[in-house]
């Protein structure tokens, strides 16, 4: 079953039926995800992993049905209903299914190889001439259309970045530990050359935060801050100025500064559909129609508002909690066991999954990524790692305690 959670990962990320569009008429994704819904039900071992972020992606799931059912724009026929609901099925197999924290690590590994794949694709095809030029500069896209644009990209890669820290504990090798910073310098490089000053922005906090919460900081302080200097070089000089009009609005062309301004103006559209619709708003994407601005709101919190209402509102808070609570209690568990690597792996997996919720939230006053595949896949990898890291707690002491009646 792990091999075939593993290669659905790969179709969802990498995406070859919208590379080579031939593969597309196949429906292979949707047929490879009925197909792994079939051996699970037929063959697979399943047990239920109880969490308080099941309790979390349960009330947004609530929260979704309604306001789609009530909808006068959207309805569960449209693509992005089904995209969502693909990711909650996804969510239950690999609750239910990865039953084994050796499969979980794989599990994990191979997201990131298959993050690393489509990421080095993207950033080959953009050396290749293949890119988009907006607001005066030419920037990359993935090699795939869903969640393909700049912003999205680098949303997307920012959110990958946590999860190298878990594969840190078993990299022993020299070749393991230059893979990976090897890995970390590539998702730099593609979120600079997507030109997204929110990209940018998530990308130095997040590296500020790390640093200022390890105990190596003042050893790693001075390569946090050359390294950006560095990769600054190589920059075409549009992109430069791009980044520059963070600080200074007139280093870039007009509409740069009006596509910012925007996000202001879209929120307070959201409020008045929220006072027309404040229950469940007006569905999933509802906000392109009803809003009349022809497109998406470009922020989380206008999203949730117009969206999904009152109740999802509700459901997001609740669910952003549940990922808080749980990375407390696998924390005051993690301090109370010896050094262990699997223990220490399984927490990790935990605190990525943390910092990646973060991200969105903090990426998501520039992006609406509220129905990101992200939110529901970190849910999934944390509710995991606090169930093998509570077995591991059970398994350590048990052994510590027939050390000592021995």
């Amino acid at each position: 079953m792990i091999w075939l959670l593993i290669g659905y990962m790969y179709l969802f990320i990498h995406r070859p039926f919208e590379i080579w569009e031939w593969l597309g008429a196949w429906r292979i994704e949707r047929i490879y995800m009925l197909l792994t819904i079939a051996y699970w039900a037929i063959a697979a071992p399943k047990s239920w992993t109880p969490n308080k972020i099941n309790v979390g992606i349960f009330l947004f799931a609530v929260s979704f049905f309604l306001s789609t059912l009530f909808s006068q724009y959207v309805g569960f026929g449209s693509l992005g209903v089904q995209d969502w609901l693909k990711i909650l099925v996804f969510y239950v197999l690999v609750i239910t299914s990865v039953n084994r924290s050796q499969d979980f690590r794989l599990l994990i590994v191979a997201f990131i190889a298959i993050a690393a794949i489509f990421e080095f694709h993207s950033l080959r095809e953009y050396y290749n001439g293949r890119g988009v030029s907006r607001m005066g500069t030419w920037r990359l896209v993935a090699v795939t259309t869903t969640l393909g644009d700049p912003n999205s990209m680098a949303a997307t890669t920012n959110t990958f970045i946590p999860m190298l820290l878990p594969l840190t504990v078993f990299a022993k090798a020299r070749w393991q530990k230059l893979a990976i910073l090897g890995l970390l310098l590539l998702f730099m490089i593609v979120i600079f050359y997507t030109g997204s000053r929110s990209g940018f922005i998530a990308l130095a906090c997040l590296a500020i935060g790390v640093v200022m919460c390890t105990k190596y900081r003042w050893k790693l302080l001075p390569l946090v801050t050359i390294l950006p200097i560095l990769l600054w070089g190589f920059l075409p000089e549009d992109l430069q100025n791009r980044y520059r009009t963070i600080m200074d609005p007139s280093a870039g062309p007009a509409n740069a500064q009006t596509s910012a301004e925007s996000r202001t103006e879209f929120f307070w559209k959201a409020t008045k559909i929220w006072k027309r619709q404040p229950i469940f708003g007006v569905g999933p994407y509802g906000f392109k129609t009803a809003s009349g601005v022809g497109h998406a709101p470009h922020s989380i919190y206008a999203q949730v508002i117009s969206d999904f209402g009152t109740v999802g509102v509700i459901a997001l808070t609740t669910l952003i909690l549940c990922f808080g609570f749980n990375y407390w209690q696998a924390r005051k568990i993690y301090y109370t066991i010896d050094d262990d690597p699997w223990a220490r792996f399984h927490f990790f997996v935990i605190v990525a999954c943390s910092i990646g919720v973060l991200q969105l939230l903090l990426l998501g006053f520039a992006g609406h990524n509220l129905l990101r595949f992200t939110w529901i896949w970190y849910a999934a990898f944390s509710t995991l790692g606090f169930k093998f890291l509570v077995e591991r707690a059970g398994e350590i002491q048990a052994l510590d305690a027939a050390t000592d009646e021995a």
